[in-house]
């Protein structure tokens, strides 16, 4: 015997009754927008704190970074203020390269040769093996010259011994070799007669600084030797507070 379904209930395999499937999507999209509205309060929070660490950071690091630079460079000038007044200026800036030419005074050079000419000065520096050294030729309007070449060896010793060889190798024929020590660690000059001028080379060690002067002085020229090597003798000491860092 079958049986009618009742009406009113759902059948087992069905779907379920309009009335209940409303609500469960009611309650389903009041949750949603519930989850959304706390995630976008969340992202609202995390921004807001982001930005007031970026703030706080940005004032504290302009502060900082300020106050750093302003001491730290004031600090490095006032060294370097204080290494040129004590060195007696220039000691440790100059560096033996082309440039360091023309950072001799040559006041003395013209109280003896007369007026030089810049255009007509020669420089050149080389370095061999980690070891720099330097040429600087100035001529007068005669084109008389001075030429100062200094090198800095590996120590003192070693330019000591060289410049003390002098004595040996230029007292052969042709040669007048004369010590001078009146300044620097060793040093002597020797001259050579060539009929119209003589060349004479002034030689000096100062610490592992070899410095030598030579100048070609002709006969028909006004000018003395004692004037001329008072020059060269400016000239080495000039060197010597110049290039002291190595020294």
């Amino acid at each position: 015997m079958t049986y009618p379904q009742q009406p009113g209930y759902p059948s087992p395999y069905g779907q379920q009754p309009p009335g209940r499937q409303q609500n469960n999507l009611w309650l389903i999209g009041g949750s949603i927008i519930a989850i959304l509205v706390v995630i976008m309060t969340v992202i609202l929070v995390v921004v807001q704190s982001t930005q007031a660490d970026d703030s706080a950071d940005g004032g504290t690091d302009g502060g900082g970074d300020t106050s750093t630079e302003g001491e730290g460079d004031g600090g490095d000038d006032g060294g370097d203020d204080s290494d040129g007044g004590s060195d007696g200026g220039g000691s440790g800036s100059i560096e033996l390269n082309a440039e360091a030419c023309s950072a001799f005074d040559l006041s003395t050079f013209e109280s003896a040769y007369g007026s030089y000419d810049p255009d007509e000065t020669y420089t050149s520096a080389t370095s061999s093996g980690g070891l720099p050294s330097v040429s600087c030729t100035f001529y007068n309007n005669d084109y008389t010259s001075v030429s100062i070449y200094i090198t800095d060896w590996e120590s003192a010793d070693e330019t000591i011994d060289w410049v003390k060889s002098d004595a040996e190798y230029y007292n052969s024929d042709g040669y007048t070799y004369t010590e001078w020590t009146e300044y620097g660690d060793a040093g002597g000059y020797y001259s050579q007669d060539y009929g119209t001028y003589t060349s004479t080379t002034l030689h000096v060690a100062l610490g592992s600084l070899d410095v030598s002067i030579t100048s070609l002085l002709y006969d028909d020229e006004d000018v003395e030797f004692e004037a001329a090597f008072e020059a060269w003798v400016d000239l080495v000491k000039q060197s010597d507070a110049l290039f002291a860092d190595y020294k």
